[in-house]
This record gives structure tokens, C-alpha cells and sequence, in this order.
């Protein structure tokens, strides 16, 4: 795979203004935000994400054989491995995520539906599975907090040979008519979230970050074509406003 000077400026840039961010604070946000984070987000989002959730999820489940192994990176509180099993509980899934906290609330509600899904606290950048282990792998509102090509290396290395990739987050409106707006709404709606559930000061100082880092991540276009130098094939984008939520699907070569 050949990553083009673009995308290597770009996450050189992304590093540079977020890195200490990504360090520091935002472990402090998953600290406080497991209890109420499907709440928040429904919220922040007039109960978009989660509808756009279960139509990821549905698109994901139609494409998987019985019995597949998934990994879920950045799984949080397990929010897509509990819908796919809901639906197929012949999956075997695998989940890591960098926070202690939501994979501990992911587990709870696990165990409330006698669910089993393998978890991890792990690096996503360093993810602990052999190469070519996982017949498909998700990731779901999370790369934004990731350096994404060390992230998508490690994905594309555990995935089998015609294993899938499925991608879902809220990216770059590729549209400036939609983008300002709604980077204006994504800093009020966060901002509202935070002091509506009580974060904490550490958090509360996330606030701005949130909306800098969509408009210093990747248009809908942007992720196809980075996903094409990592050597995808057979990327299928589906886009809400533009890139305000936008999932991909993409193929890891036979060869």
C-alpha cells in the first residue's frame, strides 16, 4: 500500500493540533460519559445517530455468514455488537476499546441480554490479533479520535483475505453550505449535552474540540479514496447531509 502525501500532510496536521487532546482528555470524557452516552447522543443528534445506527447495522448483518468472527474497534459500550447479535447470536465478536469505563458498561449490557462479547482494553492503533483473523471488522464514531492511518493499517492486517470493513461516523460535510451550520450546532448541542448530564470540568474543556476535530477530519470522498490507497476494493459510501453521518463499506482484497 502506497499512502499519498494528501493524507499524510493531513493526519500530520490532525496529530499536530489534536494529539495532546486525544492523550489526555478525551480518556477523561469516556470516563465520565458511559451512563449516559447513548442519551447524550441522542440528544446532540435529535435521535439521529441511533437511527442511523440500526441502519449500519442492518447493512452490516445482511453481509455476514452465519457464524462470522467480528471485531468491533473502539466498541465503547458495545452499541453494534449488541445490535448484530440481537439479530444474529451465532456471531463471534470480539470488541477493544481504549476505555476501561465504556467497555465496562458494554459488558453490563451484555450481561443484561446474556450476551457474550469478548472484550478488550487495548491501543486501537495496536490492535492484539494475528494477522488475517477477523472475517469483518466495525468501527462506529470513533476516528475521529484516532490517528486514522496507523488505525486503518492495523484493521486492514487482522482482516482475512475478502474479509469486510465497515465504517460508520460523522465526517466532514463535503458541502461548506452544510458544514458551518452545522459546526455551530455540533459545539452548542455538545456544550448543552455536557451540562445537562453534569460532566466534569476536564471534560467540559473537550467541548470545542469536538466540533474542530470534523472540521479537520475527512469528507465522505476523502475517506473513499484514502481507503483505496490502503488498497480496499468495492467501497460502497452511504451519506446523511453530505458526510454529517456517513458509513463505508470496503472489501479487503483475495489477493
Amino acid at each position: 500500500m502506497s499512502i499519498s502525501d494528501h493524507f499524510l500532510r493531513k493526519e500530520d496536521l490532525r496529530a499536530r493540533l489534536f494529539a495532546d487532546t486525544w492523550r489526555t482528555r478525551i480518556p477523561e470524557v469516556f470516563r465520565d460519559v458511559p451512563a449516559y452516552y447513548d442519551k447524550g447522543n441522542a440528544i446532540a443528534s435529535l435521535g439521529n445517530c441511533s437511527r442511523w445506527s440500526q441502519k449500519f447495522a442492518t447493512e452490516i448483518g445482511r453481509r455476514l455468514p452465519p457464524g462470522s468472527k467480528v471485531l468491533d474497534v473502539c466498541s465503547g459500550t458495545h452499541d453494534i455488537p449488541l445490535r448484530l447479535l440481537a439479530k444474529d447470536p451465532t456471531l463471534e465478536i470480539h470488541a477493544v476499546d481504549g476505555s476501561p469505563h465504556m467497555t465496562a458498561e458494554g459488558q453490563r449490557r451484555a450481561g443484561e441480554r446474556d450476551l457474550t462479547i469478548h472484550a478488550q482494553v487495548c491501543d486501537a492503533h495496536a490492535l492484539p490479533f494475528p494477522d488475517a483473523t477477523f472475517d469483518a471488522v466495525t468501527l462506529q464514531f470513533a476516528s475521529r479520535h484516532l490517528e486514522i492511518i496507523r488505525a486503518f493499517k492495523e484493521i486492514h492486517r487482522v482482516l482475512k483475505p475478502g474479509g469486510m470493513f465497515f465504517h460508520n461516523d460523522m465526517l466532514r460535510p463535503a458541502w461548506r453550505s452544510v458544514e458551518a451550520p452545522y459546526l455551530v450546532y455540533l459545539g452548542i448541542s455538545v456544550w448543552l449535552t455536557a451540562k445537562l448530564f453534569g460532566s466534569s470540568p476536564e471534560s467540559l474543556k473537550c467541548v470545542g474540540y469536538f466540533a474542530d476535530a470534523i472540521h479537520h477530519f475527512y469528507t465522505p470522498g476523502e475517506l473513499t479514496d484514502l481507503l483505496e490507497e490502503f488498497g480496499f476494493v468495492y467501497i460502497e459510501n452511504r451519506s446523511f447531509l453530505t458526510g454529517v453521518l456517513s458509513h463505508h463499506i470496503a472489501y479487503k482484497p483475495l489477493r
